[in-house]
């Protein structure tokens, strides 16, 4: 009886390769290449003209004349989100002297793009209380970083 279930198992196992069944399809695929987001400043975060012995901070509103502006091209019809540093230091032309900047901030955080430029403003304050006094007279000047990001 052994021999007979073995025989039946071969069998059966010998012949499943016959049963099987194999279909091919061809699978697509594809790839969109769409344009690189460019940055392009427009104007400056300008805080103006003060005295010397100002003690108060000077605060620029993203819709401010003084507001820091830069627009945004890339794919039309695609979405960007939109983060910058929240502070920055302006230093002196000739000193080590700085003041810093605080509250940067954003007109938009995300935007969706089209063929024309998108404008972002950018305002924020400029931290006299907490800067040496008196000030030095000058010019000072700093940076901060914007990322615009595909979503």
């Amino acid at each position: 009886m052994k021999k007979i279930i073995r025989a039946v198992t071969f069998v059966t196992f010998a012949s499943l390769p016959l049963l099987s069944h194999a279909e091919d399809q061809n699978i697509q695929a594809t790839i969109e290449v769409i344009a690189p987001l460019t940055l392009v400043q427009t104007s400056a975060l300008d805080f103006g003209t003060i005295f010397s012995d100002s003690t108060t901070n000077v605060v620029v509103a993203t819709t401010d004349a003084g507001a820091a502006a830069f627009n945004i091209t890339g794919h039309d019809g695609d979405s960007v989100n939109i983060t910058h540093d929240n502070t920055a230091t302006m230093t002196h032309s000739t000193t080590s002297d700085t003041i810093s900047v605080t509250g940067i901030t954003t007109d938009l955080t995300t935007a969706l793009l089209s063929t024309s430029p998108t404008e972002v403003k950018v305002g924020g304050t400029a931290d006299i209380v907490n800067a040496s006094s008196p000030l030095v007279v000058g010019t000072y000047t700093g940076t901060f970083n914007v990322s615009v990001v595909y979503q």
